[in-house]
């Protein structure tokens, strides 16, 4: 993050990590509560419910931390804006100073 950043900004993206990471949590283990005592299934069920909020939860922060990456990242090297070089080094001026001599 930049020094030039807003303080409502930074907390806006950390605020937002945090739902990614909470929510698929909270979503697998209260749907996965309610699916078992719903159609009586065994208790290990919940235990996948619990695993996949897991790989949700790891995949959504990590997806969210690779574009606040992409979108801080500064460029390993500078290019210039416009590319320039010097006239006499083509090969019409080369011609051309030949024929006026």
């Amino acid at each position: 993050m930049s020094k030039n950043e807003h303080p409502l900004s930074v907390y806006a993206k950390v605020s937002q990590l945090a739902f990614v990471i909470i929510a698929p949590l909270l979503l697998f283990i209260w749907g996965g509560s309610a699916v078992v005592s719903h159609y009586n299934l065994p208790e290990w069920v919940m235990v996948i419910f619990i695993a996949l909020a897991v790989i949700f939860m790891i995949c959504g922060a990590g997806n969210y931390i690779m574009k606040l990456i992409r979108m801080y990242e500064k460029p390993d090297r500078k290019y210039p804006k416009t590319f320039t070089s010097n006239r006499e080094d083509n090969d019409y001026y080369d011609e051309y100073n030949n024929l006026r001599k």
